[in-house]
């Protein structure tokens, strides 16, 4: 089913949409709320802030979707398998995870309040200052990585959070003030927070995955077979870089521009399965709006 005939389908009044089978659509900022995708099949879909408020996804299959600042409040996402999807800032306040299978996705401000989180599986999900005040829980979160996240009781926590030397010292260097960055090696800068900043990188296999480069200048760097995934890159300038061979899964490239940048060649090529483009500039000049 397309994006058009989906959409139509709703709006003359149709709400169930129980093992519907959805890869590549991009349905961002629209009002779903109360649809029935019971056991249906997300693939490479993008839901960006759109209202899924007392949706029933449970049973469903999601992989490499993008539910950014989506609403699902009072969702029933209960014995869903989730896998490689990004949640960050979207709302699931008192929504059902009963048996929810939530993996190595970015739920990174992601609000959980007054969540039933039962039997729930989160293993290698980024949980940075996510919002589980009140949430119903019993699950055990340990390969979750947690950074500032806010627990039922109100507590602050960071567990399994261990930044790199290289983190460690760049974000102190930020906080203080600097905004001019250079790296010339292999670096993991796992969720980093430089957004603003002038980096002049030169790296290969490294990883930039779940950072903060939101109106970064990236221009004529070079970083190869890298990832980036989960990262917020709205706004990110990658003019004239090198750009072969990185994986960019879930990435917001909302108003980023790669004009002139080398980005793939008949061996190397990016993966952004996932990806939100808007008003995105690509290498050869055009201009990218699948997400908006």
């Amino acid at each position: 089913m397309n994006a058009e005939e989906f959409i139509r389908r709703y709006e003359s009044g149709e709400r169930d949409f129980s093992k519907v089978v959805l890869k590549g659509l991009q349905l961002n900022h629209l009002d779903l709320s109360g649809i029935n995708l019971n056991q249906a099949w997300l693939e490479s879909t993008c839901l960006m802030g759109t209202n899924l408020s007392s949706a029933n996804i449970s049973g469903a299959n999601l992989r490499f979707c993008y539910l950014g600042s989506a609403n699902l409040s009072n969702a029933n996402l209960s014995n869903s398998q989730i896998e490689v999807t990004n949640f960050n800032e979207s709302n699931l306040t008192n929504a059902d995870l009963t048996k929810t299978f939530l993996c190595d996705s970015s739920l990174v401000r992601m609000n959980l309040t007054s969540a039933t989180i039962q039997e729930c599986n989160l293993s290698g999900s980024f949980c940075r200052q996510t919002i589980f005040l009140s949430a119903n829980w019993d699950w055990n979160y340990t390969d979750v990585i947690f950074h500032e996240a806010i627990l039922p009781n109100g507590d602050i926590e960071s567990y399994n959070y261990q930044p790199s030397e290289a983190v460690e010292s760049l974000q102190k260097r930020y906080d203080s003030g600097e905004r001019i960055f250079t790296f010339e090696r292999s670096v993991d800068l796992t969720g980093i927070r430089l957004s603003g900043s002038v980096l002049r990188f030169w790296l290969t296999q490294s990883e930039l995955r779940y950072a903060d480069l939101r109106n970064c200048n990236f221009e004529k760097s070079h970083i190869q077979t890298s990832f980036f995934d989960f990262a917020d890159l709205s706004g990110t300038l990658f003019k004239e870089a090198g750009l072969a061979d990185n994986s960019f899964t879930g990435v917001n490239l909302s108003d980023a521009s790669f004009e002139g940048a080398y980005m793939e060649d008949d061996d190397h090529r990016c993966s952004f399965e996932g990806a939100i483009f808007c008003r995105t500039i690509m290498s050869d000049g055009s201009i990218r709006n699948k997400g908006c």
